[in-house]
Order: structure tokens, then C-alpha cells, then sequence
């Protein structure tokens, strides 16, 4: 019976052991607490401050950004992986060639060609040229792209020389939206364009092909020219020829005639006239004819006799009219040489010979320029030299007129078609060959050999036999083969660049044409030999091109026309018609030759007439005053003229003016000027006689020499005026020159780099061991110098442009100056009638026209075209190039945790307000306020001295900032506000965006749900390492942290795909009012995929069985509560156990984290979300204006969201892991419980029973004094160490002395020996001579630090530490000894597991007999009743008895001996002593020890004794002797009866042997059994003494009488 109840309890032990077990490996396996803490380690070493309290905000900004540099890390170069789209294929200076090659490579791209063209020559008076050169620049900058955000060049393009151009291609620029920023260009001195490579090299083929068809046309044409020429005057006779071409070389008709009609003359008359003895002849007459045709039929050569062609009147006219005439020069009467004809006198031999000799010789030249003609237009007008002469020279002028139209229109294309191609085969080959080898074939063409050309040699041409009519033919074959060169040409194909090419813009198809198609159609879109159409021409069909991606204009004058509607309105002008056309001449006084437009009639007259000067010479004025000074932007007709307010203000007769008035008045003969310039109106007299003493006062006071040296002066500074900007110019052309010299030179020696490379072969080594250490200092120092530089720049520039105004005043003031010098000079020329009256009128015209001009001129050179640091030029390329943009980068905490969505900064605020009244409100008036979500901090960007500071938004107009922070884009902005007698925030800068400086702010108010209104910043995953530092460096110069704020947090989540675990950070810098920043955080991890795995479904299934088993249990917890209810009448006395409170709320807490659990998982864990990445700001690499919300901010509200979630989710966890931990606490509780059974498991328990009332008093005595040394160091320490800065830190922290960690020890003993000295209160003198004393005492060897640390570790450490340790160890010493001879649970857990196993080994054998046969066999040996069916009803009739001195007894007889021994008890009850106790005592009750106890209390107690201490007594206890004595020899079953036996016969005898054998076996196993019973039973009966004793001792106490006076 003893061993089965061991068993029992056992198995209550094993399966108390397994539910706790369960239970600690599920929570195991959930929790993975190892797995977690390698997150855990990981993040927390990168994101952890290293203190909790900092100082000031440069600490929590350090700490930012160690972190950014840490986690925001861009991918390595190099590494043999491209990791896109964040590695990318290099251009320019970015990306990573080694890991992804090159972007030109591996995309297809559009090659851009940057064209740009300066010239900052500028009219002195306003800001030099050379400065405006120094502080303009230009650079490619990215608007949008895949790529990087910086701009293509590393700094900006500069100019070196005060004009010029700068070419640049681009084959890598990748696409995306792309600006040509120019950069202080503040008069438009830079223009220039961005145009695509590709499609310029087409149209410049195009273009090439047209030019070589051009200039070889235009060589054919000249060619066929000179041929027609040639033939045309080969068919000729002579006279025809005489009368078109040699009458042009006479200067008038009268010389030709003479010289016609004395050729005519001489022919005809002087056959016979001697000459010198001999008739002329004959032959000698028609001699000039015999290169000649017929009259009468051009194709046959002149073949008349001499009687015919005297008889011929084409030739010879009648006798009769032949008079012989001859020039004669003399001297006429006036001295003049006079030359005129003469007759000639017939009569006079020798005048008649030498006449008519010269008349034949005169035939002669002719005919020889005839054939002279034709010769030189066949052979030198038309090959001339074959280089500079001749047809091709006509080739060469039109490709450089063409050359000279392109280079002034469209100089982009001069190097497609001029300088680039360098082919060599121009039939096969067009698009690479060279002009010069293109306009030859197209010349020649392909025939060869050619004929005709080859028939016309210079040997056959100047041939002395060759005659016109020889010439001819062979012209016009020539001509004939020239037209059959052009048609094949013509026919010349001309390949497609290349078939298709997609712009940006549009796709383009070329396909093949010929020459004629390209010729026809430049001829159609109005292309000649001079110029050609725009590349843009629709006229161009297939070959118009629009290869301009974007252009903008300027030049050296753009500054008299830009944006003259804001800078000068007054010269914007309108187009008005005119009723007369004006052509100037250089007649002083008729200026002006007209014609009515309505009648095309002339206007005549002269400036003596008044309608003249009204219908021609003042609208003429009116027309070159208004186009010189207005503006109409060329939209005028010839018939108009641009007329504009500053026109207006001239006066339209320049005669009326007042200076000129005064010119007028000096004249000395008045009536002589009234008529030589009529007046338009009356004069008034008092006006009149006011010049003419005007006049009168000049000549008196001026003499003669001194207006003649005024005169020179004036007339001097007139040509320094007049010559200033020339020589200016010049000196400018010159520096030019000089410095495109220099600069030749510096690039010449700076091509020269072989001392360079050898020095720096030197330096290399030397150079790589500093590089490392200077790198950081030199970003540094980098950053900030340029910084300070760009400062710099933007104010000088700003300050140009500010000192502009008065150097505008300056430059009017010396143009007055100079007005009036000119006048002057006029005046005094006109006075001493050096100059007419008219000529004075045509210069006070010009100068009052100068001067006009020359204000418009200074006022315009000293107004900015463009006060905007920076003018942009954006364009878009496009080549269908897929880039994936949407990727999120990897940020990674440590190698494999990676950062989600990104790091989300929270910060609250603080206002401004009054400290309370105190008497020292002069040392500070102001304290920390309530909470404010006003906006605040500056934008960097548009503060100077910050590394983040733009100069190019820092322009005069804040035409930027406005840009930026558009106040308009508000529903209702706030403007002129009101703050100490000042109106600040006019419009348009609202109270919402700027600050009372007109600074934006950097920071505004943004709620999110589950945090306090302030002002969050998100740092996004996609930000670039440079970009991180940007942001940060943005936050730390817009002074996100100052003295207002309140507190920041920062949020953090990462994931390992890996391990499949959430890691979530929370860090609060709270800044205390002490001046402080403490720092709190957390850190959690957490798996959200619970079921993902094989083993995640079996813990999967486990968990569902723990939890039916746990809700089980908690049913049956219930019933037991039910039951006693039912049983007992109140089931409130279930909870009179302890165990039973224990077993309950443990069951109760393992059912609530059940629910908790599965909560956990359908309602969080599974409907958990979150995104990789929030799209919060609007760019990632804005200018300014970083943050600047993208959709409003849902993005960042969905950010905080997700945070939100797993914050509430890693909560939710927190408490179901907390719950579990207590529920193992009581869990370890109830196997304590269980472990009571056995005497060494209980030993600790019972320790501690027994020590409990000890310890309970010693908690009293020790929390006391601890509690008072906490308390002691608080209030003396407690401001001076931070251990002890709190309460409930100074209790941590004495119990951690007591543990051994004495490290505060240092920081008490520095403090100083003030501190010992009690408060002591002392008054005025005494007062002050203490604080003396105890000022100059040294620092006292004994501090009270030290003195609290000695006596706190002798009192609690050394004294009362011990006490606890000796009330433990003394209640262990005497459980100890009571348990000396008990058994181990080893050795019990062995003996039935040894049974058990003889059990199961005995199956095995034949002879086997069960437990529960062998025990059924020995109730019957035993005459003893089958109990073991109704077991439970035997045990519940049984009785407890408790054995007291060897004598058992019930629960009754205990009862009876209780009744007896109170009835001798005496009578303890004072009932004058408990009325008369004090107030004190009533109060607080003591216990009643002198109550006399009550029957049914007696009853309770005898129960509960006989419960506890009583044991159910066995009933083979009797017969244990006689068992023993009969142990060597077991009694034999009984006899079966004889008729019995009989009846069987010898089967029966055979079946009784074997069951003999059987018992036999068994009686040896059950006297082994009975030999362990013994042994089990003498321990017990050690067991009993043991308790006994016990026994003995509560009877002594129970007849112990209470002490007197209780």
C-alpha cells in the first residue's frame, strides 16, 4: 500500500515536472531568445549611445550621425557585383565601371553637343567686362534622372577669355531631364544651345552636299557663262561685236562715235593715200575684218571683196559723209585744258596719211580685243590658274560665302560639313567625304575622257591660225558636255545617314536621295549661292531636321534689347506708317531725297523750304531718331517707322530746339539764316532777343584766340567722345589677343608635362602616405572654404549689381558733359563761320541723336537683363531606356539586418514664456513655456555661411526663395504682422513660411496619429550616402535642436530574412530643464511569420494541445471550486490553501496568455503589413525646401502607421512573455509543492518554512536601515552623483553596493570635506566668518562620502547580511539533520524502475505470471477477500490515526484529550485588565493569547493534526513478525479435494506440476519483494521515532500553562 501511494506521488511529481517542461519549451521555441539576440547584439551595437545623459545638442547630432554613416552606406565599387539601379554604369565621374561598365556601352544614348558662345564686351561706365567674365559660369545639371543628382562636371565651366566659344560632346549622358544652367550672366552676354550630336552630323551632311552642288554649279554656271560668252561673240561681226562690247570701254558715246566713225572712215577712204611712197592698199582695208563673220550669215567668215565692201553700206558709208575727224587738246582762255574734234585737212598730206593711219591701227586693236575676247573668255577668265582664277575660283567664293553664312547662323554645323569629314571617296562614300574632294566630282562627274574639254587647250585657243568661227563650236560642244556632267550629277545617289533614329522629340526615317533631290529641294526652301535655310525649314522635307534640344540667345549687345518692357518700358515701341520714303544724301541742305508713298511722286526742295522740310525732312528725322533709340523687334515694314515713348520726348523739328536756338542766335547774318533754313513756327521776340543777347554776351567776352582754343578744345574733346568706344574696343580686341596668346602658351606648356610626369613620379609615394590623413581635413576645410567662397562670389556679384545705379548716374552725367561739349564746339564753329548754319543743324541732329542713343545705351548697361543668380535651360533625352526607379536601396544594420522604410526623427517644442517673480529676474526674465508647433529653424540654403548654402538662389528679387516658399499656394497666408511698434511679414512673405527677416523657415508643424504635435523628419532608404549627409548637414544648419526643444525621438525597424525577425528601436532624448539630455530606449525584437517552417507546424500542433491541456486544467480547477461549493456550502473555503490561490491564478494566468497567444497571432502577427519603402518627400535631392511633402503627407502618415503597428505588435508580445514569466514562477511554486512528498526534494522548502517567521522579523529590521541609507544618500548625494540623483537610483544603487559593485565609492570620495559639516543656523557676521573658514579648509581627510560607504558596508554588508545568512543556514542545519537517514530520490526512482524493469523481463519467459495473478494468488493463500476491486472504498473507510508515545489515536480521542487538557487549564480571563487597557491598545490590537477556545475549534485542530501528522494504518502490520518468521519457508496453497484430483486422473497431475513450477518462481520473487519491504519498513519505523519526537513536543507545548498576566 506504501509503495503504491509512493507511486502516486511520484507520478503527481513526473507530471507536475512535464507540464512545466511543456510549458518552458513552447515559450522556448517562441520566443527564440537566441536566435533574437543575435539582432539584438547587432543593431544595439550600432544604434546605442554611449551614454545615457548628454550635454548639449552636438552630442545627439554626433550621434545621428555616426548612425547615418554607419547604416547609410552606398554600395562598394569593385566588388565584382553590380548592385542596380544604385551601382551604375559610369559616365562622366559617376557610377562604377568596374562592377557595371560603361552607361554608353550598355545603354543606348543620345550624344549631345554643348555649343556655347560668348562675348562680355561691355560700354565703360558699368560693370567691366573682365569682371563680368569672372562670375559668370555654366554647368549640366540633372533634373531629374535614374542616376546621380550632381552635376555632370565637377565644377562649373569658367571662361577664360572675354569672348570665344566652348565646344563640348557628350556621348554618356544618360536620360532624364537635364538643365544648362548659366550662371550670373546678368546681360546676356552667353548664348548657345544643346543640340543633339547625332542629328547635327545628318543635317550637316545634308548641308554638305548642298554646298558641294552649290559651288559646283555655280562653277558649271560661271563655266557655261564664259562659253555662251565665247560663242556668242565668235558668231559675231565685227561691228555688231564693236557696238555691244567696245563701246562699253569708252568713258561717253561722244569718244566711241568719233573712234566708230574714224575706223569706219579710214577703211573706207585710205586704199589709195600714200603712205611714205606707197599706197595703203587694199588689203590693208578689210585686214581688221578677217576674224570676222559675214554681216550676213553668222556661220560663214567675212569674204567680200574690197569694191564690195565699199559698196556695202553696213560697211562703208556714201563718199559724201565721209568727213575725217581728229581730238585736239589746248589751253582755252581761261588756262583749262580743252580737248575736242578737229577736221582734218584732206589738202594736207601728211594730216591725211597720219589720219588714216591711225584709223587702220585703230581697226587692228579692235579686232584684236575681239579675239582677245574670246580667247580669254575660253581659256584664262575661264581656267584661269586652276587654284585661285579662273571657273574655280567662282567654286571656291561660294563654298566661303556659304562657309561664312553657316559659320554666322549656324555655326554648329561648320564642323559636319567642313572640318570633321575626312573621307576620301566622295562617289561612294558621301557622308564621310571631304567638301574638297565632293565639289570636284560634282564639277566633273564621272565621263572621261572628256572631249570637248580636252579639244579646247590653250595651244589651239592661242593658236596663230585659229580662227572665231573655230572657236565657236568647240564652246558649244563644251557647253553641250558640261549640261551632260550636270544630268549625271544630278543623278549621283546620295546614301541615307541612317534609316531610322529615334530624337527625343520625334523619330526620324531618311532614305536614299540623289543630288538632284537635295539641290531641288534647298532651292525650294530658298537656299542660294550666299545662304542656306534653317536645318529646321519644313521646306526641307525629309532632310529638316530639329536637332536643337534647347537654345537660348545672347551676345555682346542683347543687354539694349532684353526685357525692356520691366528695365525700360520707355523704348518699347510701335510700328507706325509714313506717308514719304526717305533716302539720306550727303547735301547739308537738302538732307533727305523723298517721294510721296501715295503718288511715288519726288518731293523737292531744300531746307530753305518750308514744305520740304514739313513733307520730307522732319518726318525723315523723325524716322532714323525713332529706329535708332526704339525698339519693334524688326516687325516694322519698310513703309514704317518705331516710334517710342523716349522718341516722343525728342522734338520733331530739331530746329526748335532750345540749344540749337542758341546756335542760330550767334549767327551774324540773320535774314541770311531765316532763308537758308525756313522756319515751321513763330519765334516769340522775347525768346528771339534772348539769344541774340545771348549772342551778343559770347562775343563780347570771348576773343578771338579764345574761341579759336575753345574751339580746338571743344572740337577735340568732341573726337575723344566720338573715338572713346573705338579705342576701348580696340584695347579690348587687344587684351583679347593677349590673352588668347597667353593662354595658347599656357596650354602649350601645359601639353608639356615631362618634367610634370617625373616630379610627380616622385611624389607619388610620398603623396599616398599624407593623402590618407589629409583627406578628412581637406573635405573639411574644402567644404567650408567653398562655402565661404560661393558667399563671397554671390555678394560681389550682388554688390555689381547693386552699384549699378551708380555708375548709371555717372555714365549720364558724363554724357551730359560731353552733350555740351558738342554743343558747345557747335556753337563756336558756327560763330566763327567755320560751318554753315545748315552743316551746324546736320551735327546738333547726329549729337542730340548720339546722345539719345547714348542714354538709352548707359541706362540699359547699367540695368541687369537678369538679376536671377541663374537662368536655366532645361531639355529631356529620352531613349526608351528601361530603369527601374522604384527599387529601394538595401540599408543594412551590421551585414544581414536590413532598414526599412527608414529612420523616422519626432521632435516636440517648447515656447518662450516668463519665469515666475523672484528677486533675480534681472539675471533672466524668460522660461520654458508651454508646447508650440510654430514653424522654425532657417533653410540652409538660403543662409550664408552654411555648407549648405546655394549662391545661385541668392538673388536681388528673392525671385527664388519665392519660388521655393510660395505663400500663395496657402489657403489663407498671414501678412503684416505687428511685434513691438514694427510691421514684419509683408507680402509676399507670409507669417507661415518666413521668419520677420524674410528667411523661410526649414521646419513646420506635421501631426501623426500616436505622437504629440511636432515636427517629424524622415530619413528615406533611398538617400544616397551623399545624400544622408545632406539631410543631415540640412538639419544641423537649419538648427532643427535649440534650446526650445522639448524632446526628440527616433524610430528604427529592420528585418533579417535570414532568421525571419523584426527588430524595432525607440530612443527618446528628453532635455531636461537642468541642462541635460537624458536619454531613454528600446529595443525589441520580434518574428512576425510564426508559421513558416516544419518545426513551426509541430510547435504549431503542440500549442494546440498545450492550450486544450491548459483550459482543461482550468475546468477542473473550477470543478474543485463547484465541488466545494457542493460538498462544503461555500466554495470560498476551497481558498482557505494557499496552494489552492497558487493553483488558481496559475491556471488562470496560463489561460490569459493562451488567449493572449492566439490574439497575438490572428489579430497582429497575421495582419501585420510593411512597406519596404515610403515615398514621404517629394525629391530626394531637392535644391531647397528639403522637406517638402509628397502628396500631401500620407506617405509619411502610412510611415508612422506601420511603426505604430509594430510597436503595438512587439507591446503585445512584451506582455505575453512578462505574463509567462510569472506563471513560471508559480509553476516552479507547485513543483516545490509536489516535491514536499519526499524528505531530501524537501528540503529547501522546508528550510524555509522553518526560517520564515526569522526572516520575516529580519525584512522589518534591514529594509529600515537599508531604506535609511537610500534615503541618507539621496538627500546628500543626490545632487552631486547621478547614482543617487533619484530615489529610487539611490536604492539601486546601495543594493548594488551590496552586491559587491562599490564603483561609486570613487565618486564619493571626491567630494569635498563641505560637506560633512552639519547645518548649523548662524546669522549675518557669524555666518559670513564660518563660510570663511570653512572655505579656506583643505579638503577634510574623511569625507561624508567616505563615512556613508564605511558605515553602510559594516551595518548592512558585514553585519546584517550575515544575520541573514545564519537565520537561513541554521533552519537548513536542523532540517538537514531530521533528513540524514532518509532516502534519496535516486535511490527510490531506482528501485522501481528496477522492478519494473524485472516485470517487463519476465514477460519473456514461459513461466511468466503477472503482477496482478501473482497477487490475486496470495489474497487467496491469505484467506483474504479480492480488495483491489473496491480499493478506493476500502482506503475511504480507513481511519487516520496519529501515533503519541507509541499509542495511536483517532481524531476522537485527540479531541477528548484536547477537551481535558483546557478543562484543567486555569482561567486566564481579566476583565478589569482588558477594560482598563489604554486607548493606545485599542487602537492597535494584540493578539488575544488568554481566549478560551471553543469546542468546534477544537474540533477544527484535532482534524487538522490527525490530517497532517496521521498515517492510515496498514493491516499487515500485525502479522509483520510471523512474516518474517515465515519468510525461509512460504506456505503451500492449500489441497484440492480428493474427488477433485480423482476426477482429473494423470492430465490433472500434469497441469498441477506445472502450476507448482510456476508458484515456485513466483514465491522466490515475492520473498525478494518482502526482503525490500523490510527494509522499506525499517526506514519507516525511523520515520515514525522522528515523528514521534515531534509529537512529544507539541503535547509538552499544548500542556505548557501561558505565562501570568496574559
Amino acid at each position: 500500500m506504501k509503495l503504491k501511494l509512493c507511486m502516486e506521488v511520484s507520478w503527481a511529481q513526473s507530471s507536475a515536472n512535464y507540464s512545466v517542461l511543456a510549458i518552458a519549451a513552447i515559450l522556448y521555441t517562441q520566443r527564440s531568445a537566441e536566435v533574437a539576440y543575435k539582432v539584438h547584439s547587432t543593431v544595439e551595437s550600432v544604434v546605442l549611445p554611449s551614454d545615457s545623459v548628454m550635454q548639449n545638442t552636438d552630442e545627439v547630432y554626433d550621434w545621428l550621425k555616426k548612425l547615418l554613416t554607419e547604416v547609410w552606406k552606398d554600395p562598394v565599387c569593385g566588388d565584382g557585383l553590380c548592385e542596380a539601379p544604385f551601382e551604375f554604369a559610369s559616365y562622366s565621374r559617376f557610377g562604377c565601371r568596374a562592377d557595371c561598365g560603361k552607361l554608353n556601352e550598355v545603354q543606348n544614348l543620345t550624344t549631345i553637343q554643348l555649343d556655347v558662345y560668348y562675348d562680355f564686351s561691355h560700354p565703360v561706365g558699368s560693370i567691366p567686362a573682365s569682371d563680368l567674365m569672372q562670375q559668370a559660369s555654366w554647368n549640366l545639371c540633372p533634373v531629374s534622372t535614374p542616376y546621380s543628382s550632381d552635376c555632370y562636371y565637377d565644377s562649373d565651366i569658367n571662361f577664360e577669355r572675354l569672348s570665344g566659344e566652348q565646344h563640348f560632346t557628350l556621348d554618356d549622358a544618360p536620360d532624364g531631364e537635364w538643365n544648362l544652367v548659366v550662371k550670373r550672366d546678368i546681360f546676356n552676354k552667353i548664348r548657345g544651345a544643346v543640340r543633339d550630336a547625332t542629328l547635327v552630323k545628318i543635317a550637316g551632311y545634308y548641308y554638305k552636299i548642298y554646298v558641294a552642288i552649290a559651288a559646283a554649279a555655280s562653277e558649271q554656271a560661271f563655266e557655261k557663262t564664259l562659253l555662251q560668252q565665247a560663242a556668242s561673240f565668235s558668231s559675231m561681226d565685227f561691228w555688231t561685236y564693236a557696238n555691244s562690247s567696245i563701246r562699253a570701254g569708252y568713258p561717253n558715246e561722244t569718244e566711241y562715235l568719233a573712234a566708230y566713225t574714224w575706223v569706219r572712215n579710214a577703211t573706207c577712204t585710205c586704199s589709195t593715200v600714200d603712205n611714205n611712197g606707197t599706197a595703203f592698199g587694199e588689203t590693208n582695208m578689210t585686214l581688221f575684218l578677217n576674224q570676222s563673220v559675214s554681216a550676213t550669215d553668222a556661220n560663214k567668215p567675212f569674204n567680200l571683196t574690197y569694191s564690195e565692201y565699199i559698196a556695202n553700206p553696213y560697211y562703208c558709208p556714201s563718199s559724201s559723209a565721209i568727213q575725217p575727224y581728229i581730238w585736239k587738246t589746248y589751253n582755252d582762255s581761261a588756262g583749262n585744258w580743252t580737248r575736242t574734234l578737229m577736221p582734218v585737212n584732206t589738202t594736207n598730206g601728211t594730216a591725211y596719211r597720219d589720219w588714216c593711219a591711225g584709223g587702220l591701227a585703230l581697226s587692228l586693236t579692235w579686232r584684236t580685243n575681239m579675239t582677245n575676247t574670246v580667247q580669254r573668255l575660253l581659256i584664262d577668265r575661264r581656267l584661269g590658274d586652276q587654284k585661285t582664277t579662273g571657273k574655280i575660283a567662282m567654286r571656291n567664293n561660294v563654298s566661303a560665302s556659304l562657309r561664312t553664312d553657316i559659320i554666322a547662323n549656324y555655326p554648329e554645323l561648320f564642323g559636319p560639313v567642313f572640318s570633321d569629314p575626312s573621307g576620301t571617296v566622295a562617289l561612294q562614300d558621301p557622308i564621310s567625304a571631304r567638301l574638297d574632294y565632293l565639289m570636284p566630282l560634282y564639277v566633273d562627274g564621272t565621263i572621261s575622257p572628256q572631249a570637248a574639254s580636252l579639244n579646247m587647250t590653250r595651244r589651239f585657243v592661242y593658236g596663230s591660225n585659229v580662227h572665231l568661227l573655230d572657236l565657236g563650236p568647240r564652246a558649244l560642244a563644251r557647253m553641250q558636255e558640261v549640261d551632260t556632267i550636270q544630268a549625271q550629277v544630278l543623278g549621283f545617289p546620295i546614301p541615307a545617314p541612317r534609316a531610322r533614329y529615334s530624337g527625343t522629340d520625334k523619330n526620324y526615317t531618311f532614305s536614299n536621295l540623289t543630288v538632284g533631290d537635295v539641290w531641288s529641294t534647298f532651292i525650294l526652301a530658298a537656299a542660294n549661292t550666299t545662304r542656306v535655310p534653317p536645318p529646321t525649314s519644313d521646306a526641307l522635307g525629309s532632310m529638316s531636321v530639329k536637332y536643337n534640344l534647347v537654345a537660348w540667345a545672347g551676345n555682346t549687345t542683347a543687354y539694349m534689347r532684353c526685357d525692356l518692357k520691366t528695365r525700360a518700358p520707355a523704348y518699347i515701341g510701335l510700328c507706325v506708317a509714313m506717308n514719304n520714303t526717305c533716302v539720306a544724301t550727303v547735301n547739308d541742305t537738302v538732307p533727305y531725297n523723298c517721294e510721296d508713298v501715295a503718288t511715288g511722286a519726288a518731293i523737292p526742295g531744300s531746307l530753305a523750304n518750308q514744305t520740304y522740310r514739313l513733307n520730307c525732312e522732319v518726318p525723315c528725322d523723325r524716322r532714323f531718331d525713332c529706329n535708332t533709340i526704339c525698339e519693334c523687334f524688326s516687325t516694322c515694314l519698310p513703309t514704317e517707322y518705331c516710334e517710342c515713348e523716349a522718341c516722343k520726348a525728342l522734338q520733331r523739328d530739331a530746329t526748335s530746339d532750345n540749344q540749337f536756338v542758341d546756335i542760330r542766335s550767334l549767327v551774324t547774318g540773320q535774314a541770311a539764316a531765316a532763308v537758308t533754313i525756313a522756319s515751321l513756327g513763330d519765334v516769340s521776340s522775347s525768346s528771339r532777343r534772348s539769344m541774340q543777347a545771348s549772342g551778343r554776351q559770347l562775343q563780347q567776352t570771348n576773343s578771338s584766340a579764345d574761341i579759336q582754343a575753345t574751339l580746338n578744345n571743344v572740337l577735340s574733346q568732341v573726337g575723344t567722345v566720338a573715338t572713346t568706344q573705338a579705342t576701348i574696343s580696340q584695347q579690348m580686341d587687344a587684351l583679347k589677343v593677349q590673352v588668347d596668346r597667353a593662354n595658347a602658351i599656357a596650354e602649350a606648356r601645359a601639353k608639356d608635362d615631362t618634367v610634370l610626369n617625373a616630379i610627380n613620379a616622385g611624389r607619388t609615394e610620398i603623396a599616398a602616405g599624407q593623402a590618407a590623413v589629409e583627406k578628412k581635413l581637406d573635405e573639411i576645410l574644402g567644404k567650408q572654404q567653398e562655402a565661404l567662397l560661393a558667399a563671397q562670389s554671390a555678394a560681389a556679384a550682388l554688390s555689381a549689381i547693386k552699384g549699378l545705379a551708380e555708375r548709371q548716374a555717372a555714365a549720364q552725367a558724363n554724357l551730359e558733359q560731353a552733350v555740351n561739349s558738342q554743343l558747345s564746339a557747335i556753337k563756336v564753329a558756327t560763330y566763327r563761320e567755320i560751318i554753315s548754319l545748315t552743316q551746324a543743324l546736320a551735327l546738333w541732329k547726329r549729337a542730340r541723336r548720339d546722345r539719345a542713343l547714348t542714354l538709352k545705351a548707359a541706362q540699359l548697361a547699367n540695368t541687369p537683363c537678369n538679376s536671377a543668380p541663374t537662368a536655366s535651360n532645361t531639355f529631356k533625352l529620352d531613349n526608351q531606356n528601361e530603369v527601374d526607379t522604384t527599387t529601394s536601396r538595401e540599408r543594412n544594420v551590421g551585414l544581414t539586418n536590413r532598414v526599412i522604410s527608414g529612420l523616422l526623427l519626432h521632435q516636440t517644442r517648447t515656447n518662450v514664456t516668463e519665469c515666475p517673480k523672484s528677486k533675480f529676474d534681472k539675471i533672466q526674465k524668460t522660461c520654458t513655456g508651454p508646447q508650440t508647433i510654430a514653424s522654425f529653424g532657417v533653410d540652409p540654403v538660403f543662409k550664408r555661411g552654411t555648407t549648405s548654402y546655394n549662391p545661385d538662389f541668392d538673388d536681388v528679387n528673392d525671385a527664388k526663395v519665392l519660388e521655393v516658399y510660395n505663400c500663395t499656394k496657402l489657403s489663407a497666408p498671414t501678412y503684416d504682422i505687428t511685434f513691438l511698434n514694427q510691421t514684419t511679414n509683408l507680402k509676399p512673405y507670409c507669417a507661415e513660411l518666413y521668419n520677420p527677416q524674410k528667411l523661410p523657415y526649414a521646419f513646420h508643424f506635421f501631426p501623426l496619429e500616436g505622437k504629440e504635435d511636432g515636427f517629424p523628419i524622415y530619413f528615406d532608404i533611398n538617400l544616397s550616402q551623399q545624400g544622408a549627409q545632406a539631410w543631415y548637414t540640412y538639419i544641423n544648419e537649419g538648427l532643427y535642436l535649440d534650446q526650445n526643444t522639448r524632446q526628440m525621438t527616433a524610430e528604427l525597424v529592420t528585418y533579417n530574412a535570414q532568421l525571419r525577425i523584426f527588430s524595432y528601436y525607440f530612443i527618446r532624448f528628453f532635455f531636461s530643464d537642468g541642462g541635460s539630455i537624458k536619454i531613454t530606449h528600446r529595443l525589441n525584437t520580434v518574428r512576425v511569420e510564426l508559421y513558416n517552417s516544419y518545426s513551426d507546424d509541430v510547435r504549431f500542433a503542440f500549442e494546440i494541445i498545450l492550450s486544450m491541456i491548459i483550459f482543461g486544467m482550468l475546468i477542473y480547477n473550477l470543478f474543485q471550486i463547484g465541488y466545494t461549493q457542493v460538498t462544503r456550502g461555500n466554495f470560498l473555503k476551497y481558498f482557505l490553501s494557499g496552494w489552492h490561490w497558487v493553483e488558481f491564478a496559475s491556471n488562470g494566468l496560463l489561460t490569459a496568455c493562451m488567449i493572449i497567444w492566439w490574439v497575438f497571432k490572428e489579430e497582429y502577427a497575421k495582419t501585420f503589413n510593411i512597406m519596404l519603402r515610403y515615398d514621404v518627400y517629394n525629391s530626394l535631392s531637392p535644391s531647397a525646401n528639403f522637406l517638402a511633402l509628397n502628396a500631401n503627407g500620407t506617405q509619411l502618415i502610412a510611415a508612422n502607421a506601420a511603426f505604430s503597428d509594430l510597436r503595438e505588435l512587439v507591446d503585445m508580445l512584451n506582455w505575453y512573455f512578462a505574463l509567462n514569466g510569472i506563471n513560471i514562477l508559480l509553476l516552479i511554486a507547485r513543483v516545490l509543492k509536489l516535491m514536499d512528498f519526499q524528505p531530501r526534494l524537501g528540503v529547501v522548502t522546508r528550510s524555509l518554512w522553518l526560517a520564515g517567521p526569522d526572516l520575516v522579523h529580519f525584512a522589518i529590521v534591514a529594509g529600515m536601515v537599508f531604506v535609511g541609507y537610500a534615503m541618507m544618500a539621496h538627500l546628500i548625494f543626490g545632487n552631486a552623483i547621478v547614482a543617487f540623483a533619484t530615489f529610487g537610483d539611490s536604492i539601486n544603487t546601495c543594493f548594488e553596493i551590496l552586491l559587491g559593485n562599490i564603483d561609486v565609492n570613487d565618486d564619493l570620495r571626491a567630494l569635498g570635506g563641505l560637506q560633512s559639516v552639519a547645518a548649523v543656523r548662524l546669522r549675518g557676521r557669524d555666518c559670513r566668518r564660518l563660510t570663511r573658514l570653512l572655505m579656506a579648509m583643505p579638503i577634510l581627510p574623511m569625507s561624508p562620502g567616505a563615512l556613508f560607504f564605511w558605515s553602510y558596508e559594516l551595518l548592512v554588508f558585514m553585519v546584517l547580511l550575515n544575520f541573514l545568512l545564519a537565520i537561513i543556514v541554521d533552519a537548513f542545519s536542523e532540517v538537514k539533520e531530521k533528513t540524514q537517514e532518509t532516502v534519496g530520490i535516486h535511490t527510490e526512482l531506482f528501485t522501481l524502475l528496477r522492478d519494473k524493469w524485472r516485470s517487463m523481463m519476465g514477460r519473456c519467459s514461459s513461466n511468466y505470471i503477472s503482477d496482478a495473478k501473482l497477487g490475486d494468488l496470495l489474497r487467496q493463500w491469505a484467506g483474504e477477500e479480492d480488495t483491489d476491486r473496491d480499493d478506493k472504498a476500502t482506503l475511504a473507510d480507513k481511519r487516520k490515526l496519529l501515533t503519541i508515545l507509541n499509542e495511536d489515536m483517532d481524531e476522537e480521542t485527540l479531541l477528548e484529550i484536547f477537551k481535558e487538557c483546557l478543562r484543567d487549564a486555569p482561567d486566564t480571563t481579566d476583565r478589569s485588565k482588558v477594560a482598563s487597557r489604554s486607548l493606545l491598545s485599542r487602537m492597535f490590537p494584540r493578539r488575544k493569547v488568554g481566549v478560551e477556545a471553543t469546542e468546534e475549534e477544537l474540533a477544527q485542530a484535532a482534524h487538522y493534526i490527525v490530517d497532517r501528522f496521521g498515517m492510515v494504518p496498514d493491516d499487515d502490520d500485525d502479522d509483520d513478525d510471523s512474516d518474517d518468521g515465515r519468510q525461509d519457508s512460504p506456505p503451500l496453497p492449500p489441497a484440492a479435494p480428493a474427488a477433485a484430483v480423482g476426477a482429473l486422473g494423470p492430465s490433472r497431475e500434469a497441469v498441477l506440476e506445472k502450476e507448482r513450477d510456476q508458484l515456485a518462481q513466483a514465491l522466490e520473487r515475492l520473498a525478494e519483494v518482502q526482503r525490500e519491504l523490510a527494509e522499506g519498513q525499517r526506514n519507516l519505523m525511523n520515520g515514525q521515532k522522528q515523528l514521534s519526537e515531534q509529537q512529544s513536543k507539541l503535547v509538552q507545548l499544548m500542556n505548557e500553562q501561558p505565562p501570568a498576566g496574559n
